[in-house]
């Protein structure tokens, strides 16, 4: 499954300048099939995160931080994949995966898949982040 450019929800800039700890706070990635507003969304809730059902377990699965680093001024954050879901019964349909910093209860960025992607019974879906990159960057 190809996915775009990540994409920063407006209100996770405020929370970070206003003095979240990215490298202790505990992150996830939660699933949706409702385009994000990356202007008002804050909670998972109003993300519109799917409900439990077909190996989808609402909550999301958490991500571990492997990396908070900032070197020449740029801010890197590393965060290992999530667990991945296996789809159950007549399984998930999902377009967006979202992160998610549970620590501060704010969405903070997005990936589209371009399209609704059906995770079937006993497909495996996992959400790929960078360990290169990283998730975000500040510079």
């Amino acid at each position: 499954m190809a996915t775009s450019a990540y994409t920063k929800y407006q209100l996770a800039t405020e929370k970070m300048v206003e003095g979240g700890n990215m490298g202790s706070d505990t992150w996830q990635v939660i699933l949706s099939n409702t385009a994000p507003t990356v202007a008002t969304d804050t909670t998972a809730a109003s993300a519109t995160e799917l409900s439990t059902a077909g190996g989808y377990t609402a909550g999301g699965n958490n991500c571990a931080v492997s990396s908070s680093t900032a070197t020449a001024g740029v801010y890197k954050l590393v965060l290992a994949d999530p667990t991945a879901w296996t789809g159950s019964g007549a399984g998930f349909t999902f377009r967006y995966a979202i992160l998610y910093n549970l620590t501060q209860t704010q969405c903070w960025g997005y990936w589209d898949y371009g399209s609704s992607q059906l995770v079937a019974l006993g497909e495996t879906l996992t959400v790929d982040l960078s360990a290169a990159n990283g998730v975000f960057q500040v510079t």
